[in-house]
């Protein structure tokens, strides 16, 4: 039937726009003379869609709350140091006008808060036993707002006094000290005099961090300035951001004001391994979804070239009523663009609804890998849920169309090569 209306369409209007429009009725109707064909197609290509977008949106929600549970526990989204700190990290390597570089970021809609902090190495000791380690002054009430490091106490309560302190578990383990013990702190000034402190514990924490949990110490902001010997500056402002991929933005914007002396870093130098960690991964996970996309584009490729193979005698009834062969591949090309127009519609909405879903219950967390990683808190939230947008759930339908009528293509070129009297014998 699909000849004889096209026969019938070429010679009663003769203009193109009536043999598209032609086209386009008959692809319709090719496209479910073979229903089991045709909706396995589709069904090929909406597992494709939802691969290319629908994993995509959850792998990049995953990423971004790793990111974002990993810097907000200490590193911070991006921060604020001497452009020499990086590689040296001495206590001469400040920040000056701390205080007034700190109102004028924190004046950044895109900037949460900052946390000033001022950190050097130094010898702690409690009777016999010495160990070196990180004396890091900070804002107490900045960092529970802006950070969960202190979220979570092994023991004991945060600074009061000026005169406390709060130590990784491992640091008080190697000490043999505890809550109310005192520890001697001893380092040297910016100015090269020797800074002396006698600092009460009062609390103990475990960060599950070995690095953090054997090195560092925590006492008031005002406490370590006076005791080294500084005045109106800080070793590093630390930055937390509305939103972490914002961060390269506002480290150029914040870069733009800060003076020459001063360095302005995104949350990739700061934790370098974390990024790269994630960029593997996702590097891994774009080849596997490009893999899986051209398996499925080979195999409509073969459905389409088997679809020309059995239509072979109705082409070639087509060629021999006067039907160019590029009308015919065309004719081709609009049956596989409604095909796709199907696969893409359905899986555009079970995409859309799939994430929708996950973004208003997520992903459980497995209750064994929380305890199995108890002191790894900061690690692995409870539920991961995925990142929505209009660019990663079209990118799935725009890949599959394109290259389905490549395929499509591909398939139908043997037409060029037909000839009408040889295609009307084939069986």
């Amino acid at each position: 039937m699909a000849d004889v209306a096209v026969s019938k369409s070429v010679g009663s209007q003769g203009s193109a726009q009536g043999l598209t429009g032609s086209l386009w009725t008959i692809s319709w109707r090719n496209v479910f003379r073979n229903k089991r064909r045709t909706w396995l197609t589709v069904a090929a290509i909406v597992f494709g869609c939802f691969l290319v977008s629908g994993m995509r949106s959850y792998q990049a929600g995953m990423y971004k709350q790793l990111l974002e549970i990993s810097t907000e526990q200490y590193p911070g989204h991006a921060d604020v140091i001497h452009v020499d700190y990086e590689n040296d990290q001495k206590l001469e390597q400040t920040v000056r006008g701390a205080t007034e570089l700190m109102r004028s970021i924190e004046a950044n809609p895109d900037v949460v808060g900052v946390a000033p902090r001022v950190m050097t190495s130094s010898l702690f000791s409690q009777g016999e036993k010495s160990y070196g380690g990180m004396m890091i002054g900070v804002d107490f009430d900045r960092e529970a707002l802006l950070f969960n490091f202190f979220a979570r106490l092994a023991e004991g309560v945060l600074p009061v006094d000026r005169n406390e302190v709060v130590i990784g578990k491992v640091m008080a383990r190697n000490l043999d000290i505890g809550l109310g013990d005192d520890v001697v702190v001893l380092g040297s000034q910016k100015e090269g005099g020797v800074a002396a402190l006698v600092l009460k514990v009062s609390g103990i924490f475990s960060s599950g961090n070995q690095d953090y949990d054997r090195s560092f110490a925590f006492a008031r902001l005002p406490t370590v300035r006076e005791a080294y010997g500084l005045g109106d500056e800080v070793n590093a402002l630390t930055l937390r951001l509305t939103d972490i991929y914002d961060a390269d933005r506002v480290v150029s914007q914040i870069a733009a004001e800060v003076p020459d002396n001063v360095s302005v870093r995104g949350w990739r130098e700061i934790v370098p391994e974390t990024y790269q960690a994630i960029r593997l991964d996702d590097l891994a996970g774009q080849a596997t979804l490009v893999l899986i996309t051209v398996l499925v584009l080979f195999s409509i490729a073969n459905t389409f070239s088997m679809m020309v193979l059995e239509r072979t005698r109705e082409f070639g009834m087509l060629l021999a009523l006067g039907m160019r062969p590029w009308a015919i591949i065309r004719q081709v090309q609009i049956e596989g663009m409604v095909i796709c127009l199907i696969a893409v519609t359905i899986a555009t909405i079970l995409n859309t609804a799939l994430v929708y879903i996950g973004l208003v219950v997520g992903i459980p967390v497995p209750p064994e890998i929380n305890e199995t990683f108890g002191d790894f808190y900061f690690m692995f939230p409870e539920r991961f849920y995925p990142a929505f947008s209009w660019e990663g759930l079209l990118l799935g339908p725009v890949v599959f169309f394109l290259g389905i009528q490549f395929a499509a293509l591909i398939g139908a070129l043997k037409i060029l090569w037909l000839k009408p009297v040889t295609a009307m014998r084939s069986d």
